[in-house]
């Protein structure tokens, strides 16, 4: 499977997951839709880093240590949330994470 389209799925279950977390009513739709952002979401980082290695191969020290300290930047979306939760209630924080999976989809329109 070429990584666009598998990234491009990954993010359709985060993009589902968004809605069923905003939508949904019952317990087991709402466990679903959190399993659908766990899956989709551990699967961009490995699609990310592979594309990066590819490009410049001869630099893997140099976009390894990138991409860990991307994860850093992630610790930057739980303070997010919380202060769109406190603000509007939990469907703020929902929608800052959808915010990242519009990112995601735009960025996953850009891969070769």
């Amino acid at each position: 499977m070429s990584a666009k389209a598998f990234m491009l799925i990954s993010v359709i279950m985060m993009a589902l997951s968004m809605a069923g977390l905003s939508l949904g009513q019952s317990l087991p739709a709402l466990y679903v839709a959190i399993a659908l952002v766990g899956l989709g979401n551990s699967n961009v980082f490995s699609v990310c880093f592979s594309r990066a290695l590819l490009s410049m191969p001869n630099k893997q020290n140099e976009i390894s240590g990138l991409m860990i300290m991307g994860i850093f930047g992630g610790t930057l979306f739980p303070l997010m949330m919380g202060l769109a939760s406190d603000a509007v209630g939990q469907i703020g924080a929902v929608l800052v994470m959808a915010l990242g999976v519009v990112y995601l989809l735009f960025y996953t329109l850009k891969i070769r």
